[in-house]
């Protein structure tokens, strides 16, 4: 019952930011998904064979974001994200990921336009498993994982030496 209540909010929510944002009456199904591990939501479309443009089937949001813990402003900011995604394909007729026009659109609407949105629980605490830092002192970047990469892999930006810092309570071999 009370993944029932917290599916109605979330459809609530979602069709009331469209209505704020854009004016749009959004009518589609909007799904909670316990199968959404790596990714916080998700825009589904299809191309229309008739009008050959992106049409909604669906948004989906993943179920940790609501008993993970996660801070309000943070879901907003997710659901946001997904209906800027179909705004732009919308208004463009074409599927448009994250580029120049989706991000201008981020802008328009005060969200990040950053794919990668590094979302904390209430806590403080992050899903990722692994986190690796760049040994160059004059770049220092620092990548969070779910996953181990490769010993050979090096820092996308200068090239340097990536460090391994474990983060899951539990870490496997170094």
């Amino acid at each position: 019952m009370v993944a029932l209540d917290v599916q109605k909010a979330l459809e609530e929510k979602v069709k009331r930011l469209a209505k704020e944002m854009f004016g749009w009456e959004m009518d589609k199904p909007v799904l909670i998904s316990n199968r959404m591990k790596r990714t916080l939501g998700q825009y589904v479309w299809e191309i229309n064979q008739n009008t050959k443009r992106p049409e909604l089937v669906r948004f989906q949001f993943a179920a940790k974001l609501f008993s993970g813990g996660y801070r309000e402003e943070d879901i907003e900011l997710v659901i946001k994200h997904e209906l800027i995604h179909w705004y732009t394909d919308i208004t463009e007729g074409r599927p448009c990921h994250h580029n120049k026009i989706w991000k201008a659109n981020c802008r328009r609407f005060e969200v990040p336009d950053s794919p990668i949105i590094n979302l904390k629980t209430k806590e403080g605490k992050s899903d990722y498993k692994w986190m690796y830092q760049c040994t160059n002192p004059k770049c220092a970047t620092i990548y969070n994982r779910y996953r181990r990469i490769p010993k050979n892999y090096v820092c996308g930006k200068c090239g340097g030496v990536l460090r391994e810092y474990p983060l899951s309570p539990i870490p496997g071999p170094i």
